[in-house]
C-alpha cells in the first residue's frame, strides 16, 4: 500500500497546483484506471472529489488564519472564479465563505482531513474472506456498454437496462453474465468510465444491432465472492484492495476486472452471490 500512500503525499503537496488524477496516479506507478478504482474503494471518495474536499478545507483554514481575499483563496484552490468556489464551499460547509469568516468559528467535523492508513485498520484487522484463485481462458463477449460519470455509477440500473437484451445474444457459451470495468477519461469538469454489461460467446458471427464486443485474454484472477445485493459491493471491494491484495502474495495485474452474475441472479434476494474476479500476478 505505500505506493497507494505515495500518491496521498502527493496530492497533499500539490493542492495549490493545477493537477490531473492522470498525473497523481503516474506519482504512485498505477495506471490512472486502477488508481481510480481503487481510491474509490479504500477512501469512499473518488480522486477528484477528494481533491476537491481536501482543497475547501485548507480554505477554510486559512479564512481564519490568514488576511487573504476569496478571489486568491478560490485561484489558489484552483477554481475558476470566485462564483464557483463560493458555490463548491456553500456544498460543503453549507455556509459560503464570507459568512465562515464572519463567525469565527472552524467546523472541524467537516473537514476533510487527509487519508491515513489507520483507517484501514479495520478492513485488515477485523474482516477476513478468503479468495478462489483460478486460471480463466481466454473469453469472447458480447454486450452493451455505457458510460457514467466517476461517481455515479449505478450497477443496479444497468443490470436493469440490460435485462431485455440478455435472451438475444446468439452462440452463448454458459448461462452467467459479465459486468467489466473499461476506459477512463478525465476532462476540466468530470471523469467517466465505462461499464460493460455482457456475456459470453462463441464466436462474433452474430452480434445484435447495438452491442460490441470484446476479448479478454487468459489470466489468473483472485474470486472473491460477495453474498447480497449489488448496492453493497463497494464494502467487498474496499475489502479486496485494502486488506486482501497488500497482504496476500500477489499484486493486480493492468488488466479488467470483472464481475461474474448468476442467470439466476436476483438482486431483490439478500443471498444473492456475485462473483468478483481481480486479475493478479506474483508479487516480484
Amino acid at each position: 500500500m505505500q505506493r497507494f500512500f505515495n500518491s496521498i503525499d502527493y496530492i497533499e503537496q500539490h493542492l495549490d497546483e493545477k493537477i490531473s488524477v492522470h498525473q497523481i496516479a503516474a506519482a504512485a506507478h498505477y495506471s490512472t484506471y486502477h488508481y481510480s478504482r481503487v481510491f474509490k474503494a479504500l477512501v469512499g471518495d473518488t480522486p477528484k472529489e477528494y481533491l476537491r474536499k481536501r482543497r475547501l478545507t485548507m480554505a477554510a483554514r486559512r479564512l481564519l488564519t490568514e488576511e487573504v481575499g476569496i478571489l486568491e483563496l478560490a485561484l489558489d484552490c484552483q477554481f475558476d472564479s470566485q462564483e464557483a468556489f463560493t458555490r463548491a464551499f456553500k456544498a460543503q460547509f453549507n455556509i459560503t465563505p464570507a459568512q465562515y469568516r464572519k463567525i469565527n468559528e472552524p467546523f472541524r467535523l467537516l473537514y476533510k482531513q487527509p487519508f491515513s492508513e489507520s483507517e484501514l485498520d479495520y478492513l485488515q484487522n477485523n474482516l477476513t474472506m478468503a479468495p478462489e484463485i483460478i486460471d480463466q481462458p481466454a473469453m469472447k463477449i458480447v454486450g452493451i456498454a455505457s458510460q457514467y460519470d466517476d461517481g455515479a455509477l449505478s450497477l443496479p440500473k444497468l443490470w436493469s437496462a440490460f435485462a431485455p437484451y440478455r435472451n438475444s445474444i446468439p452462440n452463448r457459451v454458459g448461462t452467467d453474465f459479465f459486468g467489466i470495468y473499461e476506459a477512463y477519461e478525465e476532462t476540466e469538469d468530470n471523469t467517466t468510465f465505462v461499464y460493460i454489461c455482457a456475456a459470453q460467446v462463441a464466436n462474433f458471427g452474430e452480434v445484435p444491432e447495438g452491442m460490441i464486443t470484446r476479448e479478454l485474454s487468459a489470466q489468473r484472477y483472485a474470486r472473491f465472492t460477495h453474498i447480497g445485493p449489488l448496492a453493497k459491493l463497494e464494502d467487498t471491494l474496499r475489502y479486496i484492495w485494502g486488506s486482501w491484495l497488500p497482504k496476500s502474495d500477489y499484486e493486480y495485474a493492468e488488466k479488467p476486472d470483472f464481475e461474474l452474475l448468476p442467470a439466476s441472479f436476483n438482486d431483490a434476494d439478500p443471498n444473492n452471490k456475485i462473483y468478483l474476479n481481480i486479475p493478479i500476478v506474483p508479487k516480484a
